[in-house]
């Protein structure tokens, strides 16, 4: 008896252990699944899509905290977001301060979109575009002021590098395609489309309706036409006070429905007050200022510092000259200016590239792209290859780059090495050799520093790189001075001049497993022990060579070869050398010596 009440105890507390165990890996399983929607650290909440934007009206100030009643819906559009205050969201510290874009967004589904941020409850965070667009934004609100992709925010809400094409917006008063009535700040921001103000005191810009007090607009542009009954104008309909205007200009039609005799109506600026621009235009040619449109714009307001210019006159200086000259400017605060215009051809306006992020993987192979040395350089910074590098030589040889975990680089998924996209000279001032100064990379005479420890993928895609020189002392020299589990492949280091200890060759000084393929050197080599014309040590564990060859003159002491010095556990196969070698012992035309050749 005593044993048969034991038996339901025992189950009872093994049911108990179980559902406990499937408890913890349940709650595991969720913490495992909890996304950072901050990858790259910035505090910015990054936002890929239609839903994701359409949320951040329920988060105005973008801390990514959000009401109660709207955590379900905000969750639907941020899956599995850290809600904890102190890792919220994924930001640092949990303190996010607005959203960023990740990704072009078209709005096409939305057929009437509602302005993020009313008068009532104004938008106060940040918003970064990094260059993306937000295309066919559709807004038909007549009875609503502020109305455009934002309708209304507050003097602490700055918005950068976000372009807005393809808008039809529509609304009451204060109408812009970003922003309806901005209090805070418009940096490198531009539009294209249709912008309408239907009352009868409406407040219309192609970029920005009404901009109050400190507000300020620089380096934006807008090419979308504003129709309204006063207060008109090709970029801004209205300003206020303090607000500035600078290096920006208008191009779109500019039309006013009202009777000819208001004044409020500019190519540039409908109307200022005491506000000023600086350095700023609009299209004499195209932006109308007339009842219909039908003529070209003579007038804005912002003061003596905007003024009309023709087409041909906007169109022509391809660089930071003439009306251009003071457009260079710094706009990240970091020293230096920051070159954020690209000025096309005689017959383009100027457009932005400043906070536009590149796609260095522009054919999505998943190797990151090599166009200059000092890319070349960098490749020093990440020696696996995935793009993930903090260091500042490596952040300036790879400008304004992709860092979100998702897309690094503009990987598709995970970046798996680096490609040549053209072939590179060490010659860089072009007097025909590498032995002056003025040579980049010279490194007062001791040339290239090897890159040690590669242990990614890199394609030559039939580059060559020409002019190697390296006049070093230590171990293990060459091209890379040292790979491990690396492929190398299609590539040519021609007219070579590289001088190593032990483990030199030209293209790598020491590899261990990995692979080189479709591969040769041309030029001179001269190291100790273990010297060769491609590769100096090759092996241990495997480090195949196939299809290659070199022509490349090579001097050491022991284990030296016209391809490779020594070899180890490793075929070469389908290669060939034909240039002198001269060694002191285990000295070969094509191999010094070998534990296991297959040729």
């Amino acid at each position: 008896m005593r044993t048969s009440r034991r038996i339901p105890a025992l189950f009872a507390l093994a049911i108990l252990i179980a559902f406990a165990a499937l408890l913890s890996l349940s709650d595991t399983t969720a913490a495992q699944t909890i996304i950072d929607y901050d990858t790259d650290d910035d505090g910015y909440i990054e936002v890929s899509n239609h839903g994701q934007l359409d949320s951040i009206r329920l988060d105005l100030n973008g801390d990514g905290a959000v009401a109660s009643t709207d955590s379900s819906a905000y969750g639907n559009d941020f899956p599995n977001r850290d809600n904890n205050a102190a890792t919220r969201m994924g930001c640092p510290s949990g303190t996010c301060v607005g959203y960023e874009l990740t990704a072009n967004i078209d709005l096409t589904s939305y057929s009437n979109w509602v302005p993020i941020g009313t008068d009532g409850s104004r938008y106060s965070g940040d918003f970064k575009g990094n260059g993306f667009t937000v295309d066919n934004l559709t807004v038909n609100r007549n009875t609503l002021i502020g109305v455009g992709l934002f309708g209304v925010t507050t003097a602490t809400a700055d918005f950068e590098s976000v372009g807005i094409t393809n808008a039809n917006v529509t609304g009451n008063q204060y109408a812009g395609a970003l922003v309806g009535a901005s209090r805070g700040t418009v940096k490198a921001c531009w539009s294209t489309g249709s912008v309408t103000a239907t009352s009868t005191i409406g407040v219309v810009g192609g970029l920005v309706g009404w901009s109050p007090n400190a507000n300020a607009i620089t380096t934006s542009y807008s090419r979308a036409s504003a129709t309204g009954r006063v207060h008109v104008g090709g970029l801004l309909g209205a300003a206020q006070g303090s607000a500035t205007v600078t290096n920006s200009y208008a191009t779109g039609l500019v039309t006013r429905t009202s009777p000819s005799g208001s004044t409020d109506i500019g190519g540039l600026m409908g109307s200022g007050g005491t506000s000023a621009g600086t350095d700023s235009y609009y299209d004499t040619q195209t932006t109308g200022c007339v009842t219909g449109g039908t003529a070209g714009c003579t007038t804005s307001a912002g003061g003596t510092g905007v003024t009309g210019q023709t087409t041909s006159a906007l169109q022509t200086p391809v660089g930071y000259t003439g009306i251009y000259a003071n457009w260079d400017v710094n706009l990240d605060g970091v020293t230096g200016n920051d070159d954020p215009w690209d000025f096309g051809t005689t017959s383009d306006y100027p457009t932005l590239k400043y906070g536009k992020l590149t796609d260095y993987d522009a054919d999505n192979d998943g190797y990151i792209d090599i166009a200059n040395l000092a890319q070349l350089d960098a490749i020093r910074h990440d020696l696996n290859g995935n793009g993930d590098s903090t260091n500042n030589a490596y952040i300036a040889a790879f400008p304004n780059r992709i860092t979100f975990t998702t897309k690094r680089m503009g990987c598709p998924g995970t970046c798996t090495g680096y490609e040549l996209t053209a072939s590179l000279d060490f010659d860089t001032n072009g007097d025909g050799s590498v032995t002056v100064t003025g040579d980049t990379y010279w490194n007062s005479g001791s040339g290239w520093n090897p890159i040690a420890t590669y242990t990614s993928n890199f394609k030559g895609n039939g580059h060559t790189i020409n002019n190697l020189y390296i006049n070093r002392t230590s171990g293990r020299v060459g091209l890379f001075g040292q790979t491990s589990s690396a492929r190398i492949e299609t590539l040519g280091v021609t007219n070579a001049n590289v001088r190593g200890g032990d483990n030199t060759g030209i293209l790598i000084g020491y590899m261990t497993r990995g692979a080189v393929v479709a591969c040769y050197t041309t030029g001179k080599v001269r190291g100790g022990d273990q010297t060769g014309g491609l590769v100096g040590y090759n092996g241990f564990y495997g480090g195949d060579t196939n299809t290659t060859y070199s022509t490349a003159y090579v001097r050491g002491g022991r284990y030296v070869g016209g391809l490779v010095g020594f070899n180890t556990r490793s075929s070469i196969t389908n290669s060939y050398s034909t240039g002198r070698v001269d060694g002191s012992n285990d000295v070969g035309g094509f191999l010094g010596n070998s534990f296991a050749q297959s040729a």
